[in-house]
């Protein structure tokens, strides 16, 4: 089964995506990004989807990601204000998709279907 594991700082977001996506995939979720990456890196994981505005942190850590996971897609939502626009120039090199917030679930589950369905090709 393919797995995702999902970062927010919303508890009520992590618990949601949690329940849709648990009848197709293994899903993790976590609220601490300092532990983000150690479970990351505790398993494999087919996903990381990171619900956050593009900081360093997060910037490093999707780098991270594809450094050293380059067949793990990341995929990051947050919501769009100009003051991201350096932020995320840099971030884009890094992800294979960004979702601004309000998200549509419909879009972004056929996008991640469709993620991991060439992934096991």
């Amino acid at each position: 089964m393919k797995s995702i594991l999902f970062y927010s700082p919303d508890l009520n977001l992590c618990a949601s995506l949690l329940m849709f996506f648990n009848e197709k995939y293994a899903v993790t979720t976590t609220t601490d990004l300092s532990v983000l990456e150690n479970i990351f890196n505790s398993t494999h994981f087919d996903l990381l989807v990171i619900d956050s505005e593009p900081t360093d942190a997060i910037i490093d850590l999707c780098k991270t990601v594809q450094e050293k996971h380059p067949n793990t897609s990341v995929i990051s939502t947050y919501v769009y204000t100009n003051k991201f626009c350096d932020k995320e120039s840099v971030l884009k090199n890094f992800v294979d998709i960004i979702f601004y917030k309000p998200i549509d679930l419909f879009e972004v589950s056929q996008k991640i279907d469709r993620m991991m369905f060439q992934t096991a090709e």
